[in-house]
C-alpha cells in the first residue's frame, strides 16, 4: 500500500532589517547651466543680440579653458510677449523673448567662481542648476553599498541574538541609492569691477547614500 508522506513546511518568517551606507567625497567636477534670456520688441533684433551674447560668452568660457565637447545647448526658444489688456483675448505684442541656454562642464571647481563672472562679464544673463559630481562615483557607490550591508548583517545578528534564533541566509536584498549634494543657487549680478572678488562657490561635500532592506532567514 502506497504511505502518505507529511508534507514538512518551512517557515515563511524571518528577519528583515534596513541598512544604511554613508560615504564622503569632494567633488572634482561642477556642471552648470547658463545661457542668454533677453526680450526685443521685433524677432530679428531679439535672434541677433542672442547669438552675439553667446558668442561671446562660448568664447570666454573657451578662454577660460572649458573644451568644445563640455559645452552643449540644452535650450533655445524664441517666445512671443503679450500685453494683456481688458476685453483682449490675447492681448498686445509687445515682443519677443529668445532664450539660449548651455549646459557647461568644468574640472575647475576651484575656479568655479571666476569662471561664472567671466560668464556674466561677457553676456550671461541666466545662471543656474549647478551641480557637483566626482569622477570615481561608482566606486563610492560600491564602498557605501558593502558599508549598507555590513550595517544590516549587524543588525540582523542583534535580533537574532535577542530573540534566542539563529541567523540564517540572506534570502532577498532590495538596495535603493541617493547621491548627490545640496545643490547650490546662483543669481546672475551685474559685471563686477576688476578689482572686486570673484563670487564666492561652495561645492561643499558629496554625500553618496546607499540604503537596502535585507531578509535573512531564521536558523
Amino acid at each position: 500500500m502506497a504511505q502518505t508522506i507529511p508534507n514538512q513546511t518551512q517557515s515563511s518568517g524571518g528577519i528583515t532589517v534596513a541598512g544604511s551606507g554613508i560615504v564622503l567625497a569632494q567633488p572634482d567636477t561642477a556642471r552648470i547651466t547658463l545661457g542668454v534670456d533677453l526680450t526685443e520688441q521685433s524677432l530679428a533684433q531679439a535672434q541677433s543680440e542672442a547669438a552675439q551674447r553667446m558668442d561671446a560668452v562660448v568664447a570666454k568660457l573657451k578662454a577660460d579653458g572649458i573644451a568644445d565637447d563640455d559645452i552643449h545647448t540644452v535650450a533655445f526658444n524664441v517666445t512671443p510677449q503679450y500685453d494683456q489688456q481688458q476685453g483682449q483675448s490675447q492681448g498686445t505684442l509687445r515682443g519677443y523673448e529668445v532664450q539660449n541656454l548651455v549646459e557647461v562642464k568644468t574640472t575647475n571647481v576651484g575656479g568655479l567662481g571666476t569662471l561664472l563672472d567671466d560668464a556674466v562679464a561677457a553676456g550671461a544673463t541666466r545662471i543656474f542648476g549647478i551641480s557637483f559630481e566626482a569622477s570615481n562615483m561608482e566606486a563610492l557607490t560600491a564602498q557605501a553599498r558593502d558599508q549598507a550591508m555590513s550595517n544590516a548583517q549587524a543588525k540582523a545578528q542583534q535580533l537574532a541574538g535577542d530573540a534566542g534564533v539563529g541567523l540564517g541566509r540572506v534570502v532577498a536584498v532590495n538596495e535603493s541609492d541617493t547621491n548627490g549634494v545640496t545643490p547650490v543657487q546662483v543669481q546672475p549680478r551685474a559685471a563686477a569691477p576688476a578689482a572686486a572678488v570673484s563670487t564666492p562657490i561652495q561645492a561643499g561635500q558629496l554625500q553618496i547614500t546607499t540604503n537596502v532592506t535585507v531578509t535573512y532567514a531564521i536558523q
